[in-house]
């Protein structure tokens, strides 16, 4: 463990990067306590939580930027580097170590490359990256140049101003990897629940990458013309998507009992999204976005906050799940059969295209869930906590 002390504080060497609409501080492994209090301690004190401003710590006061990750050297033979990720929260004194990001999963590949990890392929690194959450393995591949991974780039993605080099991510080894289950862990595509303050409601529930639940925006009276920012202020939708959430981790047995309510405030998973058929609508920066720009409009929310981007292991399981006849994900975005085929996302930040394959077999068999992310190293020193 290499907690250091100086200038009357305690300190740890710590990276700041950017990974897709993300971004975290990375931590090693044998820097830290060993899992627990202590380790918690640490990181909420790096982080300055609890407080919604993180004014006393790196944290960025936002769910897409107080993100910690804990890198270390591989557990699995098959994998390069150990990726453990955590959500950590600004009004609790608590980490959410049980779910994934998969934009940092960017940043996590661009960590082992930075180290010189993986096996270089013509002009690109490739990292196997054991993502320790959940046990699966992470196929990643970071272009180089110069025996760095490239920066500059002609790669865009909703979100984050300009353009950098692409790093792919396969996530096509997360199919039930929250409940270590089936894709579809209800076993089918599509449930009919009856949430209390709504009545029946269709709902798709899909175990890819993260825990996802789809509901129609039109069954919860979203306005797919409103920012994200308007909706993040409608307290009576923030409300009735937040009761879907409560709903199903009841109905499946993921998260109930009296502590439900606190539990779902601090736990990632389940993200819960609405989908519809593409619209035109203004992204966050005031750019337009054309119908005919994407093929699926979707909204991300969870712990009470909407994304005001996509989630990347979101968007795999959002893929996935369009693959999947009779999801409201393969109603809402025209797709019938499984197959291999590139989904458009049409979110907040603008458009995110995912690359799946998804075949019918003993269950739902998933080949690829590939998305195309940025990531770029932004601080590498130190961290200084009381």
């Amino acid at each position: 463990m290499a907690i250091a002390h100086g200038f009357n504080m305690r300190s740890v060497p710590a990276r700041i990067i950017r990974g897709g609409s993300s971004k975290g501080i990375y931590l090693r492994h044998d820097d830290l306590p060993p899992p627990g209090p202590a380790r918690d301690e640490v990181v909420l004190r790096v982080f300055g939580s609890p407080d919604r401003r993180q004014i006393d710590g790196l944290g960025g006061a936002d769910k897409l930027t107080s993100k910690v990750c804990i890198m270390g050297a591989p557990t699995r033979a098959d994998c390069d580097l150990d990726y453990l990720f955590g959500q950590v929260n600004t009004e609790l004194p608590r980490v959410d170590w049980r779910a994934n990001c998969g934009n940092l999963s960017a940043g996590a590949a661009l960590f082992g490359a930075l180290a010189g990890l993986g096996r270089r392929e013509g002009d690109r690194m490739r990292v196997d990256v054991h993502q320790v959450n959940t046990g699966r393995r992470l196929v990643t591949h970071v272009p180089m140049e110069g025996g760095a991974p490239a920066v500059a780039g002609d790669f865009a993605i909703g979100g984050v101003p300009g353009t950098g080099a692409r790093i792919d991510v396969d996530f096509g080894d997360f199919a039930g990897s929250a409940l270590g289950g089936d894709v579809l862990p209800t076993g089918r595509a599509r449930d009919r629940l009856d949430v209390p303050g709504i009545g029946p409601l269709d709902v798709s529930v899909v175990d890819m990458a993260n825990l996802l639940i789809f509901v129609r925006a039109g069954d919860i009276g979203m306005d797919r013309a409103a920012s994200i920012f308007d909706m993040q202020a409608d307290a009576a939708l923030v409300a009735r998507l937040e009761a879907v959430r409560k709903a199903v981790s009841a109905e499946i047995g993921f998260i109930t009992g009296p502590e439900a309510d606190r539990e779902l405030r601090v736990s990632t998973n389940p993200l819960i999204f609405a989908v519809a058929p593409p619209c035109g609508y203004a992204a966050t920066d005031g750019r337009a976005v054309a119908a005919g720009d994407h093929d699926l409009f979707a909204r991300s929310l969870a712990r009470y906050e909407f994304s005001k981007a996509y989630p990347g292991s979101g968007a795999a399981g959002t893929a996935v799940a369009a693959g999947i006849p009779g999801t409201l994900v393969a109603e809402a975005a025209g797709l019938a059969t499984p197959g291999r085929f590139d989904l458009r996302i049409g979110h907040p930040g603008g458009v995110l295209s995912v690359a799946a394959e998804v075949a019918a077999g003993k269950g739902i068999l998933v080949r690829q869930a590939l998305i195309g992310r940025t990531a770029r190293l932004l601080m590498d020193g130190t961290a200084y906590f009381r």
